[in-house]
């Protein structure tokens, strides 16, 4: 089987029983691969992976927040934080059932992202979760007053990495903030990383699977079920909808 190497620019959809990609956007799976979790990790596995090991240039024994932990991004960055040798990994998320899951996929610690909470209180909550010193490596898919506090809760020249923006498309960051404590704000996307450095990543991803020390929560769906799946997705199910051919 082949997996396309996810993050391309537009291009023939893929909701369908054959579709034509270029023969250099396409990764070959090793025999005895799950289909539905080759599928998971060719979009969000990426969107998790990747960050950590090429934009944050996670170094081992630091400390990993993971921001919107309840989704497929956020699962897969809590293990993959601990594969590439995090010391503590954090997840926070607003689902309290998603944090039970995040215990059990390997974080050392929950923070509940209460709605009511004010960034300096989220702040507080997140820097003790990290051990106190704060988080080395923030994973943001949710940008808002969530990232607010993240930043106030980094350690000494943290970096965020910013993957997309759940919770709000604008964030108001103080300068003293930023500067104080030497922040790197990292911007990400798929299709910005080089195919080879997600190759890889998707290789190794694919290569712990295989090994159970990396999966994530999905369902797999017929194709001719795509139109309940796609309002199912924009409900945010906190899992994979993968459709099968």
């Amino acid at each position: 089987m082949y997996v396309e190497a996810g993050g391309g620019r537009g291009g023939p959809g893929s909701f369908a029983e054959r579709v034509t990609v270029a023969r250099t956007a396409v990764i070959k799976v090793p025999e005895g691969t799950d289909d539905a979790l080759a599928a998971c990790f060719g979009v969000a596995g990426l969107a998790a992976w990747v960050p950590l090991v090429w934009r944050a240039r996670l170094r081992e024994g630091e400390t990993v927040l993971v921001l919107g932990a309840s989704g497929a991004v956020g699962q897969i960055a809590i293990q993959a934080a601990n594969l590439l040798g995090a010391r503590r990994v954090v997840a926070a998320a607003r689902d309290r059932d998603a944090l039970e899951r995040a215990r059990r996929l390997g974080a050392d610690a929950t923070v509940e992202l209460a709605p009511a909470a004010t960034s300096d209180e989220l702040a507080a909550e997140l820097r003790a979760a990290a051990g106190g010193n704060g988080a080395d490596v923030t994973l943001d898919p949710l940008w808002g007053e969530p990232a607010i506090a993240a930043a106030k809760a980094s350690a000494q020249g943290g970096r965020i990495v910013q993957v997309g923006q759940s919770a709000g498309t604008e964030a108001t960051l103080a300068s003293a903030t930023v500067r104080g404590k030497a922040l790197s704000i990292l911007g990400y996307s798929n299709f910005s990383a080089p195919r080879e450095v997600r190759a890889a990543a998707y290789r190794r991803m694919v290569e712990e699977a295989a090994a159970d020390r990396l999966t994530v929560d999905h369902e797999v769906l017929a194709l001719d079920d795509v139109a309940a799946a796609w309002e199912r997705q924009a409900a945010h199910p906190h899992r994979k909808l993968v459709l099968r051919p």
